[in-house]
């Protein structure tokens, strides 16, 4: 059996993380004389300014962060420390870190030739088990010899120290610091400027010197370094030690006792106490720091006050009855507490828990992974198929037909005390898998799982779920893989715990009878039904509502039945709708999940009218702009309205910049593009014209086809542009556009759409690009050329929101029309006056209906 559980602390491991070595008491040791060479660039100013000498004999320094040639200069992100401190990365040194001397005086021991030798006096003598050296060789490696000089007089001698070269060398305690070449007596055009030699180079070496058990108790007043060989110049820049104590700091144990505020830290060590101090920082504390348990007499102590679910750091001290009197810290331990009982609500959305994956099962925190042994399958947090972005969870059962794999939730306060419900988000890869949910008494042990109801049987549609949890005494919630077959995925997300509201949402919200203005907007009724009714809000933002919504005439409706009627929609528009239940004035319930619907278009009824796709804010593979509409769709047709893409066909570039439209017409299918419909008059003739380009292919059969359904049914072929076989010639490359004009008169009044209908004959696919459609009337039919055309001004032009009319005699009515060709509003009987407050800003036809059967039309500018 495996289990992930993040909701408990186990106190056998107690993710102790402690060391059993003893601690190194690192301290550094500022040299009060001996450089001879000041070999870093910093500050302000060029190198030969801040610097006096060089690192590898060949004119170059090393570089500090603050380095600026001018005040102007940009700054740098790499080089040595402005404060002087190397911290080691040496894996064997953990905590080590050196001193340099300032940046702004001498900072190097620089030894140029054999034999050059020169001693380092330490400010403060020392006793220490070890020495630590920093320094690096320039222009090649060397050795030197180390003599270690005591107060009392002895020395201890360390020979044939290898130096490593400034580049590429191994145990370095930093590296990527840069360096400056020092311009010479004839600058060059690469002096003084600073260079980060690929992030990995120059670099400062560590080098360890072993003081004798016999000398450790000796204070180390100097040290003399004297270059023995090679072709390198020896710089030697700090030294730290690992100092010497008779107060030995105390070997941690496994922390036991986690609750979700507290643990039980031990340790070993035979001192007369212990301080003990804890952060929620892993940085070592400093010998001053107040100590959060000090004097402790035992070898153990519970810490307090904690909060649960969170990873703490600790550190103990000895307090030893010896002159040296206190111990350094300890090595650091480390421990996380345990979740606390959840209180209701809560939710987990799973977006803040890093990903799993099938060989690193995973789970938020305070939650679990659960599985019986030797289950073939896994579960972990996912970026796939989530209900919302970026992450969900997934339960994969493999090939495991039996035993049990679940999600369990935290414990939760009262969880079956009959008053709380889950809801959350499921989907599966195939429709009819199901997924189980229920209650867990040991969350450790799959078997003690209780179903609540029945198996839910999930769709490839992420779909919300409701599940009221009975009486009982589980605390646990858990959701199970229902299985019945292998393979089988399921996806979970959105997991909201919560008590079961007084006021029950509806649920199943659906739209029908979609019109161009109205819609209708169903439901399933909760029970008990609510006595209040209903509250319906719809809006063209899919921002679901809140507490501060404000509901009125002209985003929401009531009813008192399961369904509701919305009217005075715009067409062409996508509405997302939302329902909840009014069961009294003061209280609601939840807003429902939502539901969205397009409205239908209307047709176009001023010409002339174009496309060119320009406008489009969403491009990308089979976007169909508004009002078009491609048949039949699916795997026999693939429309991609886009700007145009080298990678895909280099030649299909738009005729008019930006964007333009790519259609792909797949083996031997016939594919059909729609237009919006238009109002097109009977014995009027009307010019359908746009441009095409191909790919070059034989077999094509291209036909401009028009019919009053946007469907193959029933058209009518008006020409066709190109024949089969044809091989590619003016369109057919990336130079020309082909232009294509159709004339169309109808005999019958009505609505309209024109088509493009691709047959491929070939076994190839291929691609055409097509821009710049157009609809413009030749001539007007005999019933409107009969009557005289009568003009109308309009003003003010631009307007805010009335638009006065001069003469509003013998109009019947006024239609106002978007540049798309839409109708956003109808006034019947009008006045001068038209109240048009409502329309966005921008450019509008407004056409005026006379009574006699002419029109006018102006454009007008909302402001």
């Amino acid at each position: 059996m495996v289990i992930n559980l993040f909701s408990r602390v186990v106190p056998a491991i107690a993710l102790f993380s402690a060391s059993v070595l003893m601690a190194q008491n690192y301290q550094t040791m500022p040299i009060s004389s001996g450089f001879t060479a000041d070999v870093i660039a910093n500050g302000i100013g060029s190198s030969t300014v801040t610097t006096n000498n060089d690192v590898d004999g060949v004119s170059y320094a090393f570089i500090a962060k603050d380095f600026q040639l001018t005040s102007t200069s940009a700054a740098i992100t790499y080089g040595i420390p402005v404060d002087g401190v190397i911290n080691s990365v040496v894996g064997t040194t953990p905590g080590l870190s050196f001193q340099l001397a300032s940046l702004n005086a001498n900072n190097s021991l620089r030894l140029a030739a054999i034999n050059d030798n020169g001693t380092l006096a330490f400010t403060t003598p020392k006793a220490a088990t070890k020495l630590y050296m920093l320094a690096v060789s320039g222009s090649g490696t060397s050795t030197v010899s180390v003599v270690v000089n005591f107060t009392d007089g002895s020395s201890q001698t360390f020979s044939s120290i290898s130096l490593a070269d400034w580049y590429n060398g191994s145990n370095f305690a930093i590296q990527g610091i840069g360096r400056i070449k020092k311009p010479g007596a004839t600058p060059g055009a690469g002096d003084d400027v600073p260079s980060p030699e690929g992030g990995t180079n120059p670099r400062l070496y560590q080098a360890e010197l072993a003081i004798d058990a016999a000398n450790q108790t000796k204070l180390i007043q100097s040290v003399t370094v004297t270059k023995a060989s090679g072709s390198g110049i020896p710089n030697i820049f700090a030294f730290s030690a690992d100092a010497y104590s008779d107060c030995m700091p105390p070997v941690l144990q496994a922390v036991s006792g986690i609750t979700a505020n507290s643990a039980l830290v031990s340790w070993t060590g035979n001192a007369a106490s212990y301080d003990v101090y804890h952060s929620t920082s892993n940085t070592t504390p400093a010998g001053s720091v107040t100590p959060t348990y000090p004097g402790v007499t035992g070898t153990s102590t519970t810490i307090g006050g904690l909060n649960s679910n969170t990873t703490y750091y600790y550190w103990v001290r000895s307090n030893c009855n010896t002159a040296t009197g206190q111990s350094v810290w300890s090595f650091a331990g480390t421990f996380k507490t345990a979740c606390s009982t959840f209180t209701v609500p809560y939710t987990e959305n799973f977006d803040t828990t890093s990903t799993g994956s099938s060989t690193n099962t995973n789970a938020p925190s305070c939650w679990a992974y659960l599985e019986s042994a030797s289950f073939a399958g896994y579960g972990y947090v996912t970026t796939t198929n989530n209900y919302s972005a970026p992450n969900a969870y997934y339960l994969y059962n493999s090939t495991a037909t039996t035993g049990s794999q679940m999600l369990i939730s935290p414990p939760t306060v009262n969880l079956s005390d009959g008053t709380k419900r889950v809801r959350f988000y499921a989907r599966s890869g195939s429709n009819g898998y199901t997924l189980l949910v229920g209650t867990l008494s040991n969350p450790a042990d799959p078997a003690s799982f209780t179903p609540i109801g029945s198996p839910i049987a999930l769709t490839t549609t992420h779909t919300q779920y409701t599940v009221n949890i009975p009486a009982g005494s589980d605390l646990q919630l858990a959701f199970k893989h229902g299985l019945g077959g292998t393979g089988r995925g399921l996806y979970i997300d959105n997991i909201t715990v919560q008590n079961i509201p007084s006021c029950l949402e509806p649920t199943a919200v659906t739209s029908s009878n979609v019109g161009a203005n109205t819609a209708t907007i169903g439901w399933t009724e909760p029970s008990p039904v609510p006595a209040g009714g209903y509250e319906v809000y719809y809006s063209t933002n899919n921002t679901a509502p809140d507490a501060s919504t404000v509901l009125n005439a002209t985003n929401s409706v009531t009813s008192t039945t399961a369904s509701a009627p919305l009217s005075g929609l715009q067409p062409s528009t996508t509405y997302y709708t939302w329902v909840r239940s009014s069961c009294s004035a003061s209280d609601k319930s939840i807003w429902s999940t939502s539901t969205s619907f397009t409205t239908l278009c209307v047709p176009i009824t001023t010409l002339p009218w174009s496309e060119n796709f320009d406008a489009m804010a969403t491009i990308g593979s089979a976007i169909i702009p508004n009002c078009w509409k491609q048949t039949p769709g699916g795997s026999s047709s693939n429309y991609n309205f886009t700007s145009a893409n080298a990678s895909q066909q280099a030649y299909n570039d738009p005729k008019s910049a930006p964007n333009y439209v790519t259609i792909y017409y797949p083996y031997s299918n016939a594919a059909y593009l729609w237009t919006p419909t238009f109002t097109l008059t009977a014995g009027s003739s009307y010019d359908f014209t746009f441009y095409w380009v191909g790919d070059g292919y034989s077999g094509w059969q291209n036909e401009v086809l028009v019919n009053n359904g946007q469907t193959a049914t029933g058209a009518t072929s008006l020409s066709t542009f190109i024949t089969a076989d044809q091989t590619a010639a003016g369109g057919g490359n990336s130079a020309n556009y082909t232009k294509v004009t159709v004339t169309y008169i109808p005999t019958v009044t009505g609505d309209y759409s024109f088509g493009i209908k691709a047959l491929n004959t070939t076994t190839d696919p291929y691609y055409m690009g097509f821009d710049d459609f157009s609809l413009t009337q030749s001539n007007l039919a005999t019933a409107e050329t009969a009557v005289k055309k009568k003009e109308v001004n309009v003003y003010p032009n631009p307007f805010k929101d009335v638009l006065h009319v001069a003469d509003i005699k013998d109009v019947k009515s006024v239609t106002v029309t978007d540049v798309a060709g839409r109708v956003v509003k109808t006034i019947d009987n009008p006045t001068s006056e038209l109240q048009l407050g409502e329309l966005n800003a921008g450019l509008y036809l407004v056409t005026m209906n006379f009574k006699n059967g002419s029109k006018s039309t102006v454009k007008a500018i909302k402001k």
